[in-house]
């Protein structure tokens, strides 16, 4: 035990010799403070201001002397000038070779700060938010901007270079007063928000060499009129332009592979201009589109219509695209499947139309606008934060029956508000954390009316929706949902062909040619399956059956699916009604794609319906036991023949469309054929 004390007591004496010889070394010669940073170096650490007289000025030598000895002074420290008071001017020599990060920082007074002309490195936030600083000279060294260096300097109006530099850190220009600033060649890359919020930049000269301007370089300055984007540009950050409201022109040169999001919006521009051979977007008639036309990127802030019809085959509104635009009417053609974030918001939109392609509105995406009455696309599962926020004119929306939640802030501020129309028999969920950000907040409950589904009332009063509106009223129409599907929901299936559905009551058809869809992946983001025909329904009793159809919609066109693949079929509510008039709503199947896809082994069933004189005759191929109806147009059953295999013929008495149905075990198939 002893020598263990010994030796313990040996090696913690080391650790204190060790520790005091690198203790820090800090001194004061005429209020300046310093610290010791090398063997004959030190660096201004500090500045006393509480010696007898006021200081205004405060020059610094190159050369102190301490315990004997001579420094040089070659940088200043962290935090060396802090939340000083009247000083107006720092004036340092030409030894000092380094700024470190925030070393003249948020001074209330300072108006000028005399750089040395040797500085070759400046820290974040170096010369940072010192409100009154009008200008700045920076030496040749200085070969990068680093981050939030000039942040907040409001009355900064110059800054010159020496000489150039090779980036622009993040926020390095942030909220700086200077009215123009060329940024040369050798700058390759300008940071997240380097110049946001500048309210007096109105011009940009960007050298040839400038490659990427990363998200909201130039973000929200209003008085940016010019800038040039040169050929070696490639990438253009999100929001990099947004809210740029005086920005006249802009011309996207041919080698930028990347435009982020909301990039351009609410620019001031009337028309966008895009370089042939631009692999990233294009302009149409002005408006600024993804390369392939999927995605509605920027529509011109200063466009003179007040109508627009969006391109076929566009796919998405992109986030922002017409925020604060003067348009009035847009025009949304078919296939269009979403809307961003912000998408229209604080536009002068009254009028659009949502095709049933439709599956998601972004957050804010028509908050505040003019839109007087909403109809919502069945698709659509969830109404997102904000969605329709203070749009102050609309007094009626209508939430359909694949809704599930309806999130914060979504109707807050619509303050016409007098009546929701909803369509689900379960109320969709109003998700809030607190009253004020309740989806329907700031908006007066008492005149609102919700009209539920026949014999829905009570689901509702008893939901959230009983706390926030008193007048809960049935609509005259209820709602029926299936009992069941064949095949069933989350089945493993080799190919998609009838679904049968199944009523608790007797129902007809109200649509013959359902506009049903079927994605591949994702519910809502899917890869939709087309087919040839269409789709088809027939009703008999209580049970509607739905099919692909072939090309000639005389029978039925299996889909082949993908061996593990995920796709949801939806049904359009509407399709079909009981005796009282109540109507199904959406329907939504899962299924997944069996290993070793079947479809070969379909083609081998030989199964199909041929037409001679008038008779039918259905061959079943290698079906066996077959039970197989036929029905006329109106799903009266005409004639059925049970057991049986090879073919049979069917004798319609009468020229006109009919029904074929064999079934056989779990195989369904349906075929359309037509009598003359």
């Amino acid at each position: 035990m002893k020598k263990f004390v010994t030796l313990f007591t040996a090696f913690m004496a080391i650790c204190t010799f060790q520790v005091k010889a690198q203790e820090t070394v800090t001194f004061e010669e005429n209020r300046i403070q310093y610290t010791v940073t090398g063997e004959n170096t030190v660096g201004v650490s500090g500045f006393n201001e509480e010696g007898e007289s006021s200081v205004t000025e405060v020059v610094i030598p190159s050369t102190v002397s301490y315990g004997g000895k001579s420094y040089t002074v070659t940088s200043l420290e962290t935090y060396a000038f802090r939340w000083t008071s009247g000083i107006r001017k720092i004036e340092m020599p030409n030894t000092v070779t380094e700024l470190k990060e925030n070393a003249i920082y948020y001074n209330y007074d300072l108006e000028e700060v005399v750089l040395s002309e040797n500085i070759t490195k400046l820290g974040d936030y170096a010369l940072g938010s010192n409100s009154k600083l009008q200008s700045l000279a920076i030496p040749a060294g200085v070969t990068e901007i680093p981050t939030n260096c000039f942040f907040n300097n409001q009355s900064m109006t110059t800054i010159t270079f020496a000489g150039n530099f090779n980036s622009i850190g993040n926020g390095a220009f942030y909220k700086t007063g200077i009215t123009q600033i060329t940024i040369p060649g050798s700058c390759k890359t300008i940071g997240d928000n380097a110049f946001q919020l500048c309210p007096n930049l109105s011009q940009v000269t960007l050298g040839e060499g400038v490659e990427t301007l990363n998200e909201g370089a130039f973000r929200e300055c209003a008085k940016l009129t010019s800038i040039n984007l040169p050929s070696s540009l490639k990438s253009i950050g999100e929001y990099a332009f947004l809210d740029n409201t005086s920005l006249a022109s802009v011309t996207i040169p041919a080698g930028v592979t990347e435009v982020g999001d909301a990039a351009f919006s609410n620019v001031g521009v009337t028309a966008f201009e895009v370089e042939a051979g631009n692999t990233a977007c294009q302009a149409i008639n002005g408006v600024l589109y993804s390369a392939n036309g999927n995605v509605l990127m920027a529509y011109p802030g200063q466009a003179p219509a007040t109508e627009y019809t969006i391109a076929d085959g566009c796919l998405g509104v992109g986030e922002g695209a017409f925020a604060h635009s003067t348009v009035q009417k847009v025009v949304v053609p078919d296939g269009m499947r979403a809307f961003d974030d912000n998408a229209f918001s604080e536009s002068a939109l009254a009028e659009i139309n949502f095709p049933a392609s439709l599956v998601q509105f972004g957050s804010q995406a028509f908050a505040k606008t003019q839109l007087t009455t909403v109809v919502l696309p069945e698709g659509m599962t969830h109404v997102y934060e904000g969605t329709f926020a203070q749009s102050t004119a609309l007094k009626s929306v209508t939430i359909p029956s694949g809704i599930q939640s309806i999130e914060s802030y979504a109707f807050n501020g619509c303050t016409a508000l007098i009546e929701v129309y909803c369509l689900g028999a379960t109320p969709p969920a109003l998700n809030y954390y607190e009253g004020y950000d309740h989806p329907f907040s700031n908006i007066d409950a008492a005149q609102v009316t919700v009209y539920v589904p026949k014999g829905c009332k009570s689901d509702y009063e008893n939901s959230e929706w009983g706390y926030q509106f008193d007048n809960i009223v049935e609509s005259a129409t209820g709602i029926i949902a299936p009992e069941s599907t064949l095949p069933a929901n989350d089945s493993e299936l080799e190919t998609l062909g009838t679904i049968e559905i199944t009523f608790a009551d007797n129902i007809s058809l109200l649509q013959q040619f359902p506009d049903v869809t079927v994605v591949k992946g994702q519910e809502l983001y899917g890869e939709p399956v087309e087919n040839d025909g269409g789709w088809m329904a027939f009703a008999n009793g209580k049970t509607v059956n739905v099919f692909p159809a072939d090309e000639y919609q005389e029978g039925v066109q299996p889909i082949a699916l993908e061996s593990n693949e995920n796709y949801y079929v939806t049904i359009p509510a509407g399709i079909v009604e009981n005796t009282d008039g109540d109507l199904n709503q959406k329907i939504v199947l899962h299924f997944t794609g069996k290993a070793e896809s079947g479809i070969e082994q379909l083609e081998g069933n030989e199964c199909f319906v041929a037409q001679n004189n008038g008779s039918l005759q259905v061959v079943l191929g290698s079906l066996d036991n077959c039970k197989i109806e036929l029905f006329n147009m109106t799903g009266s059953l005409v004639d059925r023949i049970d057991q049986a295999r090879g073919s049979v013929s069917f004798h319609p008495a009468n020229n006109g469309i009919y029904i074929v149905r064999v079934t056989s075990g779990d195989t369904i198939k349906t075929f359309k054929v037509i009598v003359k």
